[in-house]
């Protein structure tokens, strides 16, 4: 799935992540969220495989000059938001938000080891400009900052001693800036450029024994890792007898390395610092050229570069980067007012000689003014990301102690190596659609039925693989899906979906994780008077997936509005109750059971504008 914050993609190349806590916006500044199901890589680019997510944030001409507002609730959550708006000298509009939130997370939190920490606290800035430069053309100019702690008692690092914090300290900030141009009523240009620097720091204590910092085992293992492990799991395992002359001749010499510790070098250990450091950056630019030939055909197409990097002794052994380049185009035809043609297409290279083309096409067709069907065929891709492709990850530790052979640091034998000759996930989609539109009642449903072929799914880390990733996963998702929302009368309004979806024939059971066949979500909404208000939803989803678990909650809140000093304010308080005792939360793609002391939870927000 891509995030994007206003058309920019929050997708971290270097891992793979999309780090939710830490996106540089506030809630307060977001206008509106577009969410695009189903693979859109035609339009947005790689990594836009499932879905998309688009979040839109508010221009400094629309949001209010001033603006605080202050939340508090259980799990010790409590925030505050600021925000100040002005207009410069008579043709820029600009605001600053400044944003502080913490919360305790989870109580009890099921791990094979650390603590059961998940606390966050998060600090933002984020500064935006509208500018009109007259004659058509325009400049929007953004800037963010986030300081993120996320609380964290687990690593895979089966050596983590016991009281370890391995909390994750992170740094974002990013600069961007678009520029468009209206040439003629029918014609616009837009440069969009942007550059973010992103860095994460976790550190932990862990007591590995000292034979697999020796040097002369890590020689062995990249001589040859699949025959070096083979040997040394014979070897722990007391079966000698049965091994190969090639794996016996590993062993002896594994063994006269080993020797150098002593004759118990199989439960000698030692301890030190470790950690899982890391730094990301992207630089890109975008140019967007949109025309309207006529009433009936008009088309947008671009271009754009990226040079991403990241930089981690763990993952990287050192800093790993590529070039991107990109070009893309779409065309919509309306032969006539009730028949409409869409065709597009994105293709991407990048400097390690990957080339991908995303085609999609569509075609939508009203049955009456408020009914129409479509069907759409759709190609996506995920590109493999720096650490699949170059990545060299191991863990190095510091200040030993005692010292292994006289050396105050090392590093693990066993590498977790990329392959730079990974193939692209693919994804091709067929999908059939149904809008009613009843205006006059309120009344919009949506449904859409889908099947979804995934292909040369990338596979985690594995030891009988040369700790190398593969392009062997693959699975089949089929389902349909539905929404309804309908405004009943002027203060009743309401909201429904629900999902079915099979995941079928996967290659793994890693091509299950976070699957749930049924999902649903249903919502109602009263204004008792043009003061108060009162809303409940249920939210729930079946988990069938890989070590997941059915989930199921409830809202209830109430909120009013009122004049303070003259100054437009409302407060609002949310009741949950959260059904199901033990919910599964996941790191990367371990799975873990959590749960709170109390499922009932109350939160509470005041806002106040001037």
């Amino acid at each position: 799935m891509n995030v994007l914050i206003d058309g920019v993609s929050a997708y971290r190349a270097g891992l793979s992540k999309v780090e939710w806590v830490a996106l540089p916006l506030s809630m307060e500044d977001i206008d509106r969220i577009e969410v695009t199901r189903g693979p859109d890589s035609s339009s947005y680019g790689p990594n836009s495989m499932m879905a998309v997510v688009n979040i839109l944030t508010r221009h400094p001409k629309d949001v209010e000059r001033g603006f605080v507002a202050g939340s508090a609730g259980s799990q010790h959550a409590n925030g505050l938001t600021a925000r100040l708006a002005t207009r410069l000298y008579d043709s820029t509009d600009a605001y600053v938000t400044a944003e502080h939130q913490r919360d305790s997370g989870y109580d009890n939190i099921a791990r094979p080891r650390g603590t059961p920490r998940d606390s966050t606290r998060v600090r933002r800035v984020n500064v935006r400009t509208e500018t009109d430069l007259q004659q058509g053309a325009s400049l929007e100019l953004q800037a963010a900052f986030v300081d993120a702690q996320r609380g964290n008692g687990y690593v895979p690092d089966i050596y983590q001693t016991s009281s370890s914090t391995p909390d994750l300290f992170q740094k974002d900030a990013q600069v961007s800036g678009k520029w468009t141009k209206a040439v003629s009523p029918n014609h616009e240009i837009q440069i969009k450029a942007y550059h973010d620097q992103y860095s994460a720091r976790q550190n932990w204590r862990t007591c590995p024994l000292q034979a697999i910092l020796l040097p002369g085992l890590a020689q062995l293992y990249s001589a040859n890792p699949r025959l070096f492990l083979n040997a040394l799991n014979l070897l722990l395992t007391d079966d000698v007898a049965s091994a190969t002359p090639q794996e016996a001749a590993v062993i002896n010499q594994a063994l006269a390395v080993t020797a150098q510790l002593g004759p118990f070098w199989f439960s000698r250990t030692t301890c030190g610092n470790t950690n899982q450091d890391l730094a990301d950056q992207r630089t890109q630019i975008e140019l967007q050229d949109t025309f309207v030939f006529s009433d009936s055909l008009r088309m947008v197409g671009g271009l754009g570069l990226r040079y991403q990097s990241v930089d981690s002794a763990t993952y990287f052994g050192g800093t790993a980067g590529n070039m991107v380049r990109w070009a893309f185009g779409h065309a919509e035809y309306r032969p006539t007012s009730a028949l409409t043609f869409n065709l597009g297409g994105y293709g991407e290279s990048d400097s390690l000689g990957r080339n991908t083309f995303s085609p999609r096409a569509a075609v939508n067709y009203h049955l009456s003014d408020s009914q129409s069907i479509r069907a759409v065929y759709s190609q996506g891709t995920r590109t493999p990301d720096l650490g699949e492709t170059r990545g060299s990850w191991t863990e190095t530790v510091t200040d030993l102690t005692p010292p292994v052979l006289g050396a105050t640091s090392g590093r693990y034998f066993v590498t977790m190596l990329g392959d730079p000759n990974l193939s692209e996930e693919r994804i091709t989609s067929v999908e059939l659609g149904y809008l009613l539109a009843l205006r006059k009642v309120g009344l919009t449903l949506d449904v859409r039925a889908f099947d979804d072929h995934l292909t040369q799914l990338i596979t985690d880390y594995n030891l009988s693989e040369q700790l190398q990733p593969t392009n062997n996963g693959h699975t089949r998702l089929t389902g349909a899906e539905a929404q309804l929302n309908w405004d009943m009368t002027p203060r009743w309004s309401s909201w429904l979906s629900y999902a079915y979806l099979l995941n079928r024939n996967p290659s793994t059971e890693v091509e299950t994780l976070q699957y749930s066949r049924h999902s649903y979500a249903l919502g109602l909404s009263h204004a008792l008077t043009e003061k108060w208000r009162l809303s409940l939803a249920t939210y729930g989803a079946s988990g069938n997936g890989y070590q997941e678990r059915p989930y199921a909650r409830t809202d209830a809140s109430m909120s009013y509005g009122f004049l303070w000093n003259t100054m437009p304010s409302s407060a609002t308080i949310v009741m949950r109750y959260l059904h199901t005792p033990v919910v599964a939360t996941y790191q990367g793609a371990n799975s873990f059971q959590s749960s709170y002391n109390d499922r009932r939870s109350l939160h509470g927000t005041v806002r106040v504008a001037f």
